[in-house]
C-alpha cells in the first residue's frame, strides 16, 4: 500500500493558553511542540497507524496525558498490538498507573487515532478528537464520534439532533482521564474500506473549531499534494484566529495494492 502522510501543528493565538497541550503522531513520530511547520512523506507499507490527542485544559498536566498516551499507542503497535477498544483500554491503565497519583491524577486527553491496510481503515476515538474521511470524489464523512454531553442526550431521545443549544452541551462525557476510577468511558470503532484516491483528516477542535467541516470542505483542492493542502488549512485556522492549540494529520491512499494485484 502507497500512502501519502502530511501533519503540522501550531500552539494557536491565545496568549493566556498553557502551552501545546496537542499531541501528533504521523506514523513515524510523536510531535508535541509549539509550532511544526506542514511536512509530510510518502510511505510504501502494509499498516500504517497515525493519531492525534488533545489534552483536557482544564485537567492538570494535559501535556504529559496526551503526549504519553500517544507514547503508548505507538509502542503498542510497534510490538503488535492490535488497533481494538482492548488496547486504548490498556493503554488508560497505563495512563493511571503513571499520572493517576499526587498532582498529576486526573490529568485527561482526548484521542482519535486511525490505521491504514490495503482493505480499510479503521479508527478509533475516545472525545471530541475527530477523523474525517474525503472520499476521491469530494465527498465528506466523519468517521469518529464526538463523546459530549449533547451527543449522549440525544441517543437517549432528551435532545434533537437538529436543534441549537447551549455550549455548556458540547462539554466532553468521555475522555481518558488518570484516575482508577474513570474506567466507565465510551470508546468508538468504525471501519471502512480504503480506495485509492480516499483522505483521511484526523484533527484535534483547534481545527474544526475555528472552521467548520463545510470550510475545510471549501478549502479542499483535490489536485493539491497534502502537504500543500495542510498548509492551506492551517493557514486558514490561523487566519480566522486559532484561539486553541490545534493538531493535524492527512493520509492519502495513493495505491493500494489492488491494481498490482489484479495486473
Amino acid at each position: 500500500m502507497r500512502i501519502e502522510v502530511a501533519y503540522t501543528q501550531h500552539v494557536g493565538k491565545n496568549l493566556r493558553h498553557r502551552g501545546q497541550q496537542d499531541a501528533l503522531w504521523h506514523g513515524r513520530q510523536v510531535l508535541q511542540a509549539n509550532n511544526v511547520a506542514s511536512a509530510g512523506y510518502t510511505a510504501d507499507k502494509a499498516v500504517i497507524t497515525v493519531a492525534v490527542a488533545d489534552g483536557v485544559s482544564i485537567s492538570p498536566s494535559p501535556e504529559q496525558a496526551s503526549r504519553r498516551v500517544l507514547d503508548w499507542l505507538a509502542g503498542e503497535i510497534a510490538f503488535g498490538a492490535t488497533f481494538d477498544i482492548g488496547t486504548v483500554r490498556r493503554i488508560h491503565g497505563q495512563l493511571c498507573d503513571a499520572l493517576g497519583k499526587g498532582k498529576t491524577r486526573g490529568a485527561a486527553t482526548t484521542l482519535a487515532a486511525a490505521q491504514f491496510t490495503a482493505q480499510s481503515c479503521a479508527v478509533l476515538n475516545v472525545g471530541d478528537s475527530r477523523v474525517y474521511r474525503i472520499t476521491a470524489g469530494g465527498d465528506w464523512q466523519q468517521l469518529s464520534r464526538d463523546h459530549t454531553l449533547l451527543n449522549v442526550m440525544i441517543e437517549r431521545g432528551e435532545a434533537r439532533a437538529e436543534q441549537q443549544y447551549a455550549s455548556i452541551y458540547d462539554c466532553l462525557d468521555s475522555c481518558l482521564v488518570a484516575d482508577d476510577e474513570e474506567t466507565d468511558f465510551a470508546v468508538h470503532r468504525f471501519e471502512v474500506p480504503a480506495q485509492v484516491g480516499d483522505q483521511f483528516l484526523l484533527c484535534t477542535d483547534g481545527v474544526y473549531g475555528s472552521l467548520s467541516a463545510g470550510e475545510l470542505e471549501r478549502l479542499t483542492e483535490p489536485s493539491a499534494s497534502t502537504v500543500v493542502q495542510v498548509k492551506q488549512w492551517r493557514k486558514a485556522v490561523l487566519a480566522a484566529g486559532a484561539p486553541d492549540n490545534l493538531s493535524m494529520v492527512l493520509v492519502r491512499i495513493i495505491d493500494n495494492g489492488t491494481q498490482r494485484a489484479n495486473a
